[in-house]
């Protein structure tokens, strides 16, 4: 029922955008619209799956700085195969990988903190760009109650960089908000040991992450006609909409209010028809992704591999010397 009730908000969301849409921008011509061009979706699928192995390696990262370890193949399938649960209910996928990883020996509480740092690390980095573009974006969209919303993801970002512990007591105590309370989240600040150089390095990588995915979002733009002058909003729209679905826990993936910021912001220079299907696609071809992803993954670690006869998974930290994020 809860499922269910979730579901129908998200797809509410939906049917609101395209009715405001069509009626705010209903001058625009979005005469021949179909899907992008094959290049396009190509790219945005190959860079998707890339920016996957890119969070893999970074949660990895964060796990070893826990004390745990978990060779790359089996993190890979445990990683994806719980990231699928947030289309189940929002914010999922940080319980669902606590019990996940139980299994291959770490405790379920590092399982919560690691990815809820990486679900912290990621918005944040959106709210960042979100806030670093409203020059571009802002004009013309009503969306100015969402501009203030990046403000503090900047904060939090530098507070990561100068004060780590804090950062990580900050995350912790995000966890015991109601909302994830209620998908079972446990998190503990003495499960992860962060340092400067950890957070430096993460927030590389976390970048690195969203660049891959903002270069496939930008590829389907333009494979949907859309003016290449227009990047700085384009750049605006794919952050602001995934910071907002990030912060929306009541859709399952952030799914509605993500598309229906995206379409707002760009709807102005693309066109109602062709905004509809930019951002359809998009959360198509990375649901596809991760399919692949999974498929790959799967491969790698299949049903039958034994924990046991694998590489340890330490669930203490040990005396040696931790490890950035994996190479």
């Amino acid at each position: 029922m809860v499922v269910a009730l979730r579901w129908g908000v998200s797809i509410g969301v939906l049917v609101v955008v395209v009715l405001v849409l069509r009626d705010r921008f209903g001058a625009v011509d979005a005469a021949d619209t179909g899907l992008p061009a094959a290049w396009a979706i190509a790219v945005a699928v190959l860079t998707s799956v890339v920016a996957n192995e890119t969070l893999v390696r970074a949660w990895l990262a964060l796990v070893a700085m826990g004390g745990g370890h978990l060779d790359r193949p089996r993190g890979r399938w445990v990683w994806v195969s719980s990231q699928l649960t947030r289309y189940a209910m929002g914010m999922a996928q940080v319980a669902s990988r606590a019990v996940v990883a139980r299994r291959h020996g770490l405790r379920p509480t590092a399982g919560a903190i690691t990815t809820l740092l990486e679900v912290v690390w990621y918005s944040c980095l959106n709210g960042l760009v979100a806030v670093a573009t409203i020059p571009w974006w802002l004009s013309g969209t009503g969306l100015g109650w969402a501009a203030w919303l990046g403000v503090a993801p900047g904060l939090v970002i530098a507070l990561a960089l100068v004060a780590p512990q804090a950062f990580l007591g900050l995350t912790v105590r995000l966890s015991r908000l109601p909302v994830l309370r209620r998908v079972g989240t446990l998190a503990r600040a003495s499960d992860v040991e962060v340092t400067h150089r950890d957070t430096a390095r993460l927030t590389l990588v976390y970048t690195a992450n969203f660049t891959l995915r903002l270069a496939g979002f930008v590829a389907l733009y333009v494979g949907v006609g859309g003016d290449p002058t227009e990047l700085g909003r384009v750049v605006g729209a794919f952050a602001l909409g995934h910071l907002i679905g990030a912060l929306a826990v009541f859709a399952p993936g952030g799914l509605g209010p993500r598309e229906g910021v995206t379409a707002v912001v760009l709807a102005p220079v693309l066109g109602t028809g062709p905004v509809l299907m930019l951002v359809a696609m998009t959360r198509l071809l990375e649901l596809a992704a991760e399919l692949v992803f999974a498929g790959l993954a799967r491969l790698r670690w299949p049903p039958s591999a034994d924990p046991r006869t694998s590489d340890p998974v330490r669930g203490g930290r040990p005396d040696t010397a931790r490890s950035g994020p994996a190479g």
